[in-house]
């Protein structure tokens, strides 16, 4: 039961992050509105800490957390730096960081317990449960696995192209289709096609059959023509279809 319970993924949340971060420079600021000491104007403050908005501040936080998880004998993955790992007998926990958010997976409800409970000694934490949704990403957890998906997202795509009512098609890109950088070719907006694409290439992590058609439109950042738009609607059309 613990070993079920905990190979789903948990999701942890630090409040005020970045207010953690411990600065290695000396920096300054001015005195801000409601703490100007009166006759000592021209004077500024000397941060201790990391503030919200300091160009250090993301960096001292991400410095304060990576200390906390060495403590708590966690060791940073060498391929993907956002990924740490704690090894206990035949038990493995991971901890995958997105600024303050705190993605925790393991073999054992015990060592997740214990690690919430670390993190709770170290910061103010939110124990947001099993993981739901997360950057456009929507989490089905069950018996069988874990379930990634998007289709919020893509509703929202078809939305902002005015493509929701679209007619559907079977493939998401004619068969031989040839695009051209022809200066005979009308252009097409180029602010929505990059947009669009950008849009396009994030659904990329759950919807792998877009992979190839959305990549050769990439081509085309710089040079949108009328071929490349309807080859973009061809794209839209079958997202509405599946």
């Amino acid at each position: 039961m613990a070993a079920s319970n905990g190979w789903k993924v948990h999701h942890l949340d630090v409040k005020t992050a970045f207010l953690h971060g411990e600065l290695k420079e000396i920096v300054h600021v001015a005195q801000p509105e409601g703490f100007v000491v009166k006759d000592s104007e021209e004077k500024v403050y000397k941060l201790n800490k990391a503030l919200y908005g300091l160009r250090q501040a993301p960096r001292a936080w991400n410095n304060k957390l990576n200390k906390i998880l060495n403590e708590l004998e966690f060791v940073k993955c060498s391929k993907e730096l956002s990924l740490y790992q704690k090894q206990e007998n035949e038990h493995l926990l991971l901890v995958a960081v997105y600024v303050d958010d705190l993605l925790v997976r393991g073999s054992s409800l015990s060592m997740i317990l214990d690690f919430k409970n670390g993190m709770e000694s170290k910061f103010e934490m939110s124990d947001i449960g099993m993981l739901t949704y997360y950057l456009g990403i929507e989490v089905l957890q069950h018996d069988k696995g874990i379930t990634l998906k998007q289709e919020r997202y893509a509703r929202k795509i078809l939305e902002e192209t005015k493509m929701e009512e679209c007619n559907v098609v079977h493939t998401p890109m004619a068969l031989g289709l040839k695009l051209s950088t022809a200066h005979n070719e009308k252009d097409i907006d180029g602010k929505e096609y990059r947009r669009s694409i950008g849009c396009l290439r994030y659904l990329l992590h759950t919807r792998p059959d877009l992979s190839f058609s959305v990549g050769v439109l990439s081509r085309y950042m710089q040079e949108h023509k009328e071929s490349n738009g309807a080859a973009l609607k061809q794209i839209l059309r079958y997202l509405k279809g599946t």
